[in-house]
């Protein structure tokens, strides 16, 4: 990362993209207590893709972007997928696939982040290990228990296993510009899905248990972090 605001930038462009996936992102919210309609295929999938067009934008204005702010890219971009796949209960594996695909690539940003700053050292990679091993043996370990198929048990700790890795990856890259914002963006993405995975084991019916509003203000929340760390790639 530069943390170089490049001039070319269409910063006006940028802000208003982010601006109107807020006001989206606030809109979910809302529908994500209802049952599903077009209007909430429409507003899950907008905030992605509202923030994979203002990082793309952002980045390629730089001529030559990082490898970084591509690979961030392309994790956004499995997260839109996800969203709509998670949508539909039936494809809720297909989902949770697309969105491990994400968390690799965002693995790969960090590092790729890290790396080219030169490794900075930073007490934001003790702060990341200790949250990932909190979260291991109080609510992971209890949500994963909860989880009644086997097979789905091991997939559900797989899962967390690897945003465990997101938020180690983070907290590497934290002494870097905009490194806190990415800890954040993984810590919250932690959150959301062991609030996910336990409404889900609560709920007699998954389909009914649907996303829920705290877990999509964690997860827009985990997207704008992750959005805004990139866009100092």
């Amino acid at each position: 990362m530069t943390g170089v605001v490049v001039d070319a930038a269409p910063a006006w462009g940028v802000w208003t993209l982010l601006a109107l996936a807020a006001v989206v992102a606030v809109a979910d919210w809302d529908l994500s207590t209802k049952p599903t309609t077009w209007l909430r295929w429409m507003s899950k999938g907008t905030v992605p893709a509202l923030l994979v067009v203002a990082v793309s934008l952002y980045s390629v204005s730089g001529n030559k972007p990082s490898w970084a702010a591509v690979a961030a890219t392309g994790a956004l971009a499995l997260c839109l997928l996800g969203d709509l796949l998670l949508l539909d209960d039936k494809r809720f594996v297909s989902g949770g696939v697309a969105f491990a695909a994400a968390h690799v690539l965002f693995i790969g940003a960090l590092l790729l982040d890290a790396y080219g700053e030169g490794w900075p050292a930073g007490v934001g990679v003790f702060v990341a290990l200790a949250i990932v091993a909190l979260g291991s043996v109080t609510w992971a370990r209890r949500v994963i228990t909860a989880t009644s198929e086997p097979g789905m048990k091991v997939m559900t700790g797989a899962y967390l296993a690897l945003l465990s890795l997101v938020i180690i990856a983070a907290g590497i890259d934290s002494a870097a510009p905009g490194g806190w914002l990415a800890l954040a963006g993984a810590v919250s993405f932690y959150v959301s899905d062991l609030l996910l995975t336990s409404r889900r084991a609560r709920a007699l019916d998954p389909v009914v248990a649907g996303d829920g509003p705290w877990v999509m203000v964690t997860y827009h929340l985990a997207l704008f972090c992750l959005a805004g760390w990139a866009l100092m790639a």
